[in-house]
């Protein structure tokens, strides 16, 4: 479960921006859209960012796609010399060297069940990692796991799975993926909670459901898609999958060519995914229709996408990004899709549905609580200011029509429509 995600000097993010799923005190759908953690303390499962286009959204999900890549990845995959690639701010020669900054905090089961704080984080250049850092809260108090200073690591008591690896961390790499190569306990948990975190972006087709179902001949996982497609009254009775040997015969000269220099990566078949629709005589259905799945409508095929990810997410009770998450989705179905993570009774693992989007119409007091309503906004120096509904510098009532106000431009983040106009009007002479 993730509380809060720090990024600074990376791509449109220049000073130090804040993202946090820790719930405000305000009360409102307090019971749907948060869940308690320790002491108290509410985690909001969902929150959503607005903003204009190239206001840094994306940028956002890349900073933690980046983050998690090079924390589980950078020991196993990396060599000793191998270059760190990470885009620093681009606007300012104060930063254009770097370091780049991220920090997570999350919260992680322990084996008697109960839920321990975290704070991992790092700091980077192209060449090598500044800092690293772990740290835990046990009893109250928040203690030091292992701390990095370049080369110099040092570990605690609370570590004693890093005491012995330290000499065997490439200043490319993350200490915390070396210690889950040997099988460290703590780090370990934390890599593979790190895998299961998903970014990506509805500008694309989600692979996950694909990979899974391509695999898989599990009825159970195939009726779990045709039930969520139902949901969104999509009218699909069957799911299959054709896997066809590839005649390398039927290829082109280039890409064969291609293939005998990169043979890893062409697939050594063919998988195409058919939907299956009733088919009438008149009014009787006499048998089921099998439709490719690049004939069906983008909306279908954006559904069948996420759904292996919502399920999954639902089920293991993991945070789920998306970038673009409207894209090609009718609004309705975006607002419930939401609110099956707002529900106590569907979502009963306290997973966690983070996304970006323009679709206004779902920005109301019915669907989230203020603390969930995010914004990206460019200061005049190409910058990105990441802030939240609540955080804005005059108080927003609960009760305020949210959509309505961030198209008037009240909460800023939002293009100047107006000036664009009136400069093409100028470019046109008249």
């Amino acid at each position: 479960m993730i509380a809060e995600f720090t990024v600074e000097n990376f791509r449109s993010f220049k000073e130090k921006q804040t993202f946090s799923l820790l719930a405000t005190k305000n009360k409102e759908l307090l019971n749907s859209n948060t869940f308690q953690i320790n002491n108290k303390q509410h985690l909001l499962k969902s929150a959503v960012i607005y903003g204009a286009n190239a206001s840094g959204k994306t940028t956002f999900f890349y900073a933690l796609s980046f983050f998690i890549k090079f924390a589980v990845w950078s020991g196993p995959r990396k060599q000793a010399g191998d270059f760190i690639k990470i885009d620093y701010f681009y606007f300012s020669k104060q930063t254009e060297q770097g370091p780049a900054s991220f920090e997570l905090i999350f919260y992680l089961k322990n084996s008697d069940g109960k839920n321990i704080r975290y704070r991992y984080g790092f700091t980077i250049t192209n060449e090598e990692v500044i800092t690293e850092y772990l740290f835990a809260i046990y009893n109250t108090r928040e203690v030091t796991l292992f701390t990095r200073e370049k080369q110099e690591i040092v570990t605690t008591n609370y570590f004693h799975e890093g005491s012995k690896i330290k000499s065997a961390v490439r200043s490319n790499c993350s200490f915390l993926s070396v210690c889950a190569q040997y099988n460290g306990d703590i780090s370990k948990s934390i890599i593979q909670y790190f895998r299961k975190i998903l970014v990506t972006t509805g500008l694309n087709d989600i692979t996950v459901t694909k990979r899974r179902l391509s695999k898989s001949a599990d009825d159970i996982t195939r009726e779990k898609v045709l039930n969520f497609l139902h949901y969104a009254d999509i009218q699909v009775k069957e799911l299959e999958v054709e896997h066809k040997p590839i005649d390398i015969h039927d290829l082109s000269p280039e890409i064969l060519d291609f293939i005998k220099k990169t043979p890893k990566s062409i697939p050594p078949e063919i998988i195409t995914y058919y939907f299956g629709h009733d088919y009438f005589d008149g009014k009787e259905k006499t048998k089921t229709a099998l439709i490719p799945e690049r004939h069906e409508s983008k909306g279908t095929q954006k559904l069948f996408a996420y759904s292996i990810p919502i399920i999954t997410a639902l089920e293991k009770g993991m945070p789920l990004f998306i970038d673009e998450f409207d894209t090609q989705l009718h609004p309705l179905i975006l607002e419930n899709i939401i609110k099956l993570f707002h529900s106590p009774d569907i979502n009963k693992n306290n997973a966690q549905l983070i996304i970006s989007c323009h679709s206004v119409n779902i920005m109301t007091n019915k669907n989230f609580r203020r603390d969930q309503i995010w914004f990206c906004e460019k200061d005049i120096y190409g910058a990105t200011d990441l802030y939240s509904l609540v955080e804005y510098d005059e108080p927003v009532r609960n009760d305020a029509a949210f959509g309505k106000n961030y198209l008037q431009g009240k909460y800023g983040a939002v293009p100047y429509i107006n000036e664009i106009a009136l400069q093409f009007g100028k470019n046109n002479g008249t």
